[in-house]
């Protein structure tokens, strides 16, 4: 752009110098053609003289000579020296009344000729010189020219490839969003699918044995508990919708995260009672507030502790920790499951990223991705990390840190 600009600049320059010169030129040109109509009055007038023998020609040389000189204003114009003063026709009649000589005379305009000769080779010396000035800046305009459409050419061919980078970044950009999006609809069909295949059989096992009043409870217990998780996918999968712009809309407020967590245990104990886990929580006595959406908090805490859920075996146990650390409210969710390939750690987080564990498990791939967005739109954080071994891992934390809000 300031390359265009420059060059857009030399032009206007040039062409505002070239017309200057061009309106010199011309003036110049008209002055030097008046100089060469004078020098051929001159020669006419001492042709005349030296012609004329009797006292009524000469005065008839130098008459027709004033007429030409000094009847024409335009000549006059183009005179500027000193050599080009009216009173010359003047300064020879006068002579010839005081009785000079016809040689005194013809010797006075014989110098006001070679006066009007030299003023004439110095009219055409500066109409040269305008005239090569004029072809200078012709010629630097005609380059500045071919130089800018040239330099616009460049520029054409580089804008006209960055538009074509961007039009195949775009498509790639939109095959990655089509190919995100029938993922989406896939894993998010499976995950509505699977719970709703849990709630389709118990309410099949209940109903085959209708005098066992123990079993339908049970089953009952069971289709709620996967009834709630089927709600909070729900609610998860809706919410990443409204997030259209990447952000969430949060309803910042102050709350105290052991709230958050203790509502977040109490709806996952259905869960936690249908596969056989028990969850532990550990929290201060004191207040840990923070500013955010008590409504994402929860859910993003929810989906650790139902991912954690998840990935415990029969008869485990889930421990939640609510801990105050260098300013930050962290919230760390243990299992005791067989933990994560290291080298997959770093991709928990990521949107329908899923280990082979996860796979066979069931799921959509969003919660935990869910959980780091929530976190970041607080100025948060979510990491994992495995406990024990790092060969053998005796299970795997999942650490959601907010931000406290002091009193």
């Amino acid at each position: 752009m300031l390359v265009t600009y420059a060059f857009g600049a030399v032009i206007l320059f040039a062409l505002v110098q070239f017309l200057i010169l061009f309106e010199r030129y011309d003036t110049d040109a008209h002055r030097a053609g008046l100089y060469a109509q004078d020098t051929a009055a001159t020669a006419q007038l001492l042709h005349g003289l030296n012609s004329g023998v009797s006292r009524d020609e000469m005065i008839e040389a130098i008459s027709r000579y004033e007429v030409r000189y000094v009847g024409d204003p335009a000549v006059g114009m183009a005179r500027p020296d000193a050599l080009a003063s009216r009173d010359a026709p003047t300064a020879l009649l006068e002579a010839h009344r005081q009785g000079k000589s016809r040689t005194t005379i013809i010797a006075l305009a014989k110098a006001w000729a070679d006066a009007e000769m030299a003023a004439a080779a110095r009219a055409n010396q500066h109409l040269e010189r305008s005239n090569l000035a004029v072809k200078g800046y012709a010629a630097l305009l005609g380059v500045a020219v071919i130089l800018c459409v040239f330099v616009g050419g460049l520029l054409f061919l580089r804008r006209s490839r960055h538009l074509e980078h961007l039009l195949q970044q775009w498509a790639v950009e939109l095959d990655e969003v089509d190919a995100s999006r029938r993922l989406f609809f896939a894993k998010a069909s499976h995950e509505l699918r699977t719970p709703v295949t849990a709630i389709r059989g118990e309410a099949e096992m209940a109903l085959a044995d209708a005098e066992d009043i123990e079993a339908i409870r049970q089953s009952l217990e069971h289709i709620n508990a996967t009834a709630k998780f089927l709600n909070h996918r729900i609610e998860e999968m809706i919410g990443i919708a409204r997030a259209s712009d990447g952000k969430l809309h949060l309803d910042a407020a102050r709350v105290d995260l052991r709230t958050i967590a203790e509502d977040a245990v109490a709806d996952a104990s259905s869960f936690a009672a249908s596969v056989s886990v028990s969850i532990q929580i550990t929290m201060p006595n004191s207040p840990v507030d923070v500013v955010g959406d008590a409504i994402w908090l929860k859910r993003a805490l929810l989906a650790v502790i139902e991912n954690a859920l998840k990935f415990s075996p029969m008869g485990g146990q889930v421990t939640l920790t609510l801990a105050e650390n260098n300013g930050m409210a962290e919230i760390t969710v243990t299992d005791n499951g067989p933990g994560v390939m290291p080298d997959e750690l770093p991709l928990l987080f990521d949107a329908y990223y899923q280990t082979d564990a996860g796979k066979a498990r069931g799921g959509s791939g969003l919660g935990l991705a869910m959980t780091r967005w929530v976190a970041e739109q607080h100025n948060g954080r979510a990491i994992a990390r495995n406990i024990g071994s790092w060969r053998r891992p005796d299970g795997c934390a999942v650490t959601v840190a907010i931000k406290l809000e002091r009193a």
